[in-house]
């Protein structure tokens, strides 16, 4: 399986964020999608990085694709974390509530099907929280980053889909 060629973000620039004034609601929503235990770009890192090294193993091509796309999550935590910054909080790893971020919210999954799987689905409610958080803050620049975000993660479904669909012809 050939997946030298993949792309792992689209090939477009991240909007920069403008007008940002101090506002806890806006600084709430970006600590969920930042550190929190369902979708958040922390999480998608620290699990695709886990799930590379596992794979490495047995499908050393699908590790390096999902090592990648580690890379791309992290670009969205970084900006995510300025954001929090600019808009007047404090980019620690931990959601709205104030809840640290913990390794047991990650996907421990050794099978590489299962964990294609979810990754499927961590990146559906990435997007739907994503389009949630356009519909909750009034920046427009910081409207545009979601959006420009969720063309990433919707390029990673489909590339998971391929993966998924590539282990199950393997029986993996």
């Amino acid at each position: 399986m050939d997946l030298d060629n993949f792309q792992v973000r689209v090939d477009k620039k991240y909007p920069e964020i403008t007008n940002a004034k101090n506002d806890p609601n806006t600084v709430a929503i970006l600590k969920n999608l930042a550190s929190s235990a369902n979708a958040s770009e922390l999480l998608g890192i620290l699990t695709y990085v886990f799930q590379s090294v596992v794979a490495d193993k047995s499908a050393e091509d699908i590790a390096k694709v999902l090592e990648e796309i580690s890379v791309v999550e992290m670009t969205h935590l970084d900006m995510l974390l300025h954001a929090i910054t600019e808009f007047g909080g404090v980019p620690k790893y931990e959601d709205a509530m104030g809840r640290q971020f913990h390794a047991n919210y990650i996907n421990y999954n050794l099978r590489l099907k299962d964990m294609l799987d979810q990754n499927i689905m961590a990146e559906t409610r990435a997007i739907e929280n994503y389009s949630n958080a356009i519909n909750k803050v009034s920046n427009e620049s910081l409207k545009a980053l979601f959006a420009r975000i969720i063309e990433d993660e919707e390029c990673h479904i489909k590339i998971f889909k391929y993966l998924k669909d590539s282990v199950q012809f393997l029986s993996c």
